[in-house]
């Protein structure tokens, strides 16, 4: 019985150890993956919406960098959570506001560091560049509040799942950082 029960938890240990590497894995191999079409978009304008691999939920719309914290993201077209396991989605609203979406445990993980005045670029896949400015970072309960992607201002808001290091994801409470632009898309501001 003491065996059985031994085997049972390394079993069971290795079973969470290796989901936990998937997640790490995928979102890592994801980003390597989807570079191939980044580079695809940014030298051909007709493969703009190119696969990055056959069967792919999603292709990469955009670059997201944080010179501050060395972030560098693709990141792909929609918010669905297939989406999300790949890179961050982001929708984009007929006003001009952008909202990308990520995991906390991966490619929005670096949130937990971010402080109002930092700086981020965002490169479109036709490689026009803007700047933002991290305006506000607050935490909301996403079953009373939630994102308006037809909100009439240009804006970035960034949002994840909060707390970072709760033990159960998927909880009702996320992180929202709203960004505001520095320049007009194009022009390189720093």
């Amino acid at each position: 019985m003491r065996r059985f029960l031994i085997l049972t938890l390394v079993l069971v240990a290795t079973w969470q150890l290796g989901s936990a590497g998937w997640i790490q894995a995928k979102a890592g191999l994801g980003q390597w993956l989807l570079e191939r079409a980044w580079q695809r978009a940014l030298e051909d304008e007709d493969a703009d919406a190119a696969e990055p691999w056959p069967g792919a939920v999603s292709h990469p719309v955009a670059r997201l960098r944080m010179p501050r914290l060395s972030i560098d993201h693709l990141v792909l077209e929609g918010l669905d959570t297939p989406v999300m396991g790949w890179g961050p989605g982001m929708a984009v609203g007929e006003g001009g506001h952008r909202v990308l979406a990520a995991h906390r445990d991966t490619h929005f993980s670096f949130l937990r560091a971010v402080e109002p005045g930092d700086r981020f670029e965002l490169i479109d896949a036709g490689g026009r560049r803007q700047w933002w400015q991290v305006e506000t970072i607050r935490v909301v309960d996403s079953r009373t509040t939630g994102i308006d992607l037809d909100w009439p201002e240009t804006a970035m808001t960034l949002i994840t799942c909060y707390p970072f290091d709760a033990p159960v994801a998927g909880g009702p409470e996320r992180l929202v950082v709203r960004l505001r632009p520095l320049a007009p898309a194009g022009e390189v501001s720093i």
